[in-house]
């Protein structure tokens, strides 16, 4: 109880802090220089000039900035030769990454964020990358994720200054990679990247712009490995195109049941949602989402798409996908059941949603950081 009555003054003083005129608060630079916890990332900032200068005139933004044990963390990361060997520009690209467009001071349900980080070197999304965002109601704390599957916890109340906020996070933010880079780890996705090679195609797909990435799990190549192995290299380029829709990022918000995609191929894939709430994308299970990449987003199916298959809705009861290829040779599919376990839509999101993100070293203690820096405003 007296845990909820701090909480609660602090939520008072926060948002006597965000209804006060913007000339009352002090502005970013300021704010990092003056609160305690940010010591590292004020001395990167004021280590170059360029950098300040680009973020200290920013307005309407929210800033996920790493506190001193993140970026303590960080040196001992293999992340950090990319900013030691970058330099100022890397800088600037990796704290562009971590500015939100928009004041984002109330974050629930997973939801997808564009950041600062529009730079063509490194994206090539439509109103810049993506950060995804959600209030983890289990650890009572906010959730960040980003590339390489790295995630990044806040508390759940902003620090003020005048033009936005400020999150202090626990960890620094991965800016996504190359499609090839993201889905060749935990993934399994390393048989489609392969396929992708054979026919000629990763570069293609890899510069497409703002597109949506549907890939087989590596069980799914398996299982139907004969039926694609008869197939001419024309023929599986058109089968890998299907997987494929550009011009169009499916953020899992915008994957409603009965949506059509329009893929390379030229074919639709449709979108179905049962009465379980499993999703599937055509006859193939959903089991991961919103995993984000430098052109856009990818998506984990447990089957191989096959644009000559017939398209019907799965069973209502129905929670893993069936192939659309033979699993034992030549011949066209009718359909059978899969081996591959699928998660729920709702369960895919929970992956991506925090249900089951770590708290780590030094988010709780950042709360007091947090007030502090608050009551210091106001006094």
């Amino acid at each position: 109880m007296v845990m909820l009555r701090k909480t609660f003054v602090l939520s008072s003083v926060i948002a006597a802090a965000l209804a006060q005129g913007d000339d009352t608060l002090p502005d970013l630079i300021t704010l990092i220089n003056q609160t305690h916890g940010f010591s590292y990332l004020n001395t990167y900032i004021n280590t170059y000039p360029g950098v300040k200068d680009s973020v200290a005139g920013l307005t309407n933004i929210t800033v996920l900035a790493p506190s001193d044990t993140a970026i303590y963390e960080f040196f001992e990361d293999p992340r950090f030769e990319s900013l030691e060997a970058g330099g100022e520009a890397y800088f600037q690209t990796l704290i562009s990454y971590h500015i939100l467009e928009g004041v984002h001071d109330n974050i629930t349900d997973w939801l997808q964020y564009s950041t600062h980080l529009t730079s063509p070197e490194y994206t090539n999304v439509t109103g810049g990358q993506v950060v995804f965002g959600y209030y983890d109601d289990h650890g009572f704390q906010l959730g960040f994720y980003s590339g390489a599957d790295i995630y990044a916890n806040a508390p759940p109340l902003p620090i003020p200054f005048n033009g936005g906020i400020v999150y202090p996070i626990n960890n620094i933010l991965n800016i996504p990679a190359s499609l090839t880079k993201e889905v060749s780890g935990d993934y399994n996705g390393t048989s489609f990247i392969e396929a992708l090679n054979r026919t000629g195609l990763r570069d293609e797909v890899e510069l497409l712009k703002d597109t949506t990435f549907f890939v087989p799990n590596n069980a799914a190549f398996e299982s139907v490995e004969q039926s694609l192995s008869e197939l001419s290299t024309e023929d599986l380029a058109k089968v890998l195109q299907y997987h494929v829709v550009p011009g169009i990022i499916a953020y899992y918000n915008t994957l409603v049941n009965g949506t059509t995609l329009t893929t390379l191929q030229g074919q639709e894939l449709t979108v179905f949602i049962n009465e379980e709430e499993e999703m599937f994308i055509n006859g193939a299970g959903v089991s991961s989402v919103d995993i984000p990449v430098a052109n856009g987003v990818v998506v984990i199916i447990d089957n191989v798409l096959n644009p000559q298959a017939s398209v019907q809705p799965p069973a209502n009861d129905a929670e893993e996908g069936v192939p659309a290829f033979p699993t034992g040779g030549s011949g066209t599919s009718e359909g059978s059941a899969s081996t591959t376990t699928t998660t729920t839509a709702a369960a895919a999101a929970a992956t991506f949603t925090g249900a089951a993100a770590p708290l780590k070293a030094g988010a709780a203690s950042l709360i007091s950081l947090v007030a502090a820096a608050a009551i210091a405003i106001v006094l």
